[in-house]
């Protein structure tokens, strides 16, 4: 079968699955949940509000409790908030066969994914043939050899009427969602320009830290680009997904077809013993990383940097990590737009607790008409999000988001549950996470130098 024949069955598959086989319809306590090998803080984002569709007793399934301990205590802060506290009851089994227990007992209808990445393939390909749904954290593959198991696994759940989702929690950032309703005004913002592999016209870029302060609790894994994936392949899910999401809504990515990867770097954040300490509590570097120790100096291949072209437009993203956040600092997100007739900008550096947002006006468009639109879309942006408004600079103006507008807790599960309940998730959300990691993973060996 050729790669465009699977592409199209999978799409196919996908249409049918998101039509027939209803088996969830949105009955009080009708979603279990299965917690499976939560190593990564992200597995609690599905307990984060007591939907109702959700039933409140909670299946986990690990190797040893000591791994999924930050789990645990997660869920305990979530069950004594004073606000809106959760009634989580979790039922846990703990053995080597943890994975073969989960399918054999089939206590949930949704398994949440979020740990270890070499093996996370795995448990999606366990989950789906069992006929479970999945609600994934990124990434879910990290190697081109996966990419190819995960067109397989979407054709699998299309077939057995089950969902499969990626949970991109950025697209619910509300600065995210401002700039992409703002790159569709094409009074502001204009036509998105195509851009030039040497000034891709859509950029995403990210800042993150190994260390945050307090007790650094990241396991050795972590550090291991054979587990955790290099960052080529990891947190640019994340910038990658955006650039789709905000360039082409609700519009289907032929990843055969209409995506090219054009250029892709990668080099290492160097960490010290102390560094790598204070980041995961232990004493000293492990054996289990002395292949990428030189000089006592642990490089970890976590930066990446990639060029491809989506539908005619170039587009960059940029993920960087350092060791530890300085005394005044914090993660860091930048990203910008270029329109015919303006530019839309994300702008942080240390010491700006939240990122700005920027509009900058072009050439093509008066000083007087660049303003006059920006109220009109303004207003028509405040009846969703009451409260916005503009700071207005020579040639740009910054559009402020009162914070008490964010959401304290992650949407991207109840999101999914609407889908599951309604079986209407969009028809473009399989094509283009796999056009997400195609990228991601060809990207890995264009800058290993395997092509």
């Amino acid at each position: 079968m050729t790669a465009r024949i699977l592409f199209l069955v999978i799409t196919l598959f996908t249409i049918i699955a998101c039509s027939n086989k209803r088996g969830i319809i949105g009955k009080a306590g009708e979603i279990h949940l299965i917690q499976l090998d939560p190593t990564h803080s992200h597995a609690a984002a599905a307990q984060s509000e007591q939907l109702s569709c959700l039933d409140t007793t909670v299946y986990v399934y690990a190797p040893e409790i000591s791994a999924v301990s930050t789990y645990f205590q997660q869920i305990k802060a979530l069950n004594s908030r004073k606000e809106n506290p959760t009634k989580w009851n979790e039922r846990s089994y703990f053995g080597n066969d943890y994975l073969e227990k989960m399918v054999l007992e089939r206590k949930g209808n949704v398994v949440v994914l979020a740990g270890n990445n070499r093996i996370k393939i795995d448990y999606i390909e366990k989950s789906i043939g069992a006929g479970m749904n999945v609600f994934s954290d990124k990434p879910m593959v990290i190697n081109g050899a996966g990419f190819t198991r995960l067109t397989k696994a979407y054709q699998k759940a299309s077939e057995k009427g089950v969902l499969m989702f990626d949970m991109m929690t950025e697209r619910y950032s509300l600065i995210n969602k401002i700039q992409k309703s703002l790159m569709q005004d094409s009074l502001l913002f204009g036509k998105l320009l195509p851009g030039s592999a040497a000034h891709p016209s859509v950029m995403e870029s990210s800042v993150h830290h190994f260390y945050r302060g307090g007790k650094g609790t990241r396991p050795a894994w972590y550090f291991d680009v054979m587990q955790q994936g290099e960052g080529i392949v990891d947190v640019t899910t994340h910038l990658i997904d955006l650039t789709f999401w905000k360039s082409f809504p609700d519009k289907a990515i032929d990843y055969l077809n209409e995506v090219k990867v054009i250029a892709a770097k990668h080099w290492p954040v160097k960490l010290t013993n102390a560094q790598f300490s204070a980041a995961t509590s232990l004493p000293a570097i492990p054996s289990s990383l002395s292949k990428y120790v030189k000089d006592s100096i642990l490089e970890v291949y976590a930066n990446g940097s990639v060029i491809y072209q989506v539908k005619g437009v170039n587009n960059m993203v940029n993920v960087e990590w350092r060791p530890a956040t300085p005394p005044e600092g914090n993660d860091l997100r930048n990203a910008y737009a270029e329109g015919s007739l303006s530019t839309i900008l994300i702008q942080q550096e240390y010491g700006q607790k939240r990122p700005l947002l920027v509009i900058r006006k072009g050439e093509k468009i008066s000083a007087n008409d660049f303003i006059t639109q920006l109220k009109v879309s303004l207003a028509r942006l405040q009846t969703q999000y009451p409260g916005i408004s503009f700071s207005e600079e020579e040639n740009s103006v910054q559009i402020i988001i009162p914070s008490g507008l964010e959401s304290s807790y992650d949407q991207t599960f109840k999101v999914f549950a609407g889908y599951l309940i309604n079986r209407d998730m969009p028809l473009w959300e399989v094509p283009n996470t796999l056009a997400k990691y195609f990228i991601t993973t060809t990207a890995l060996e264009m800058a290993q130098g395997k092509e």
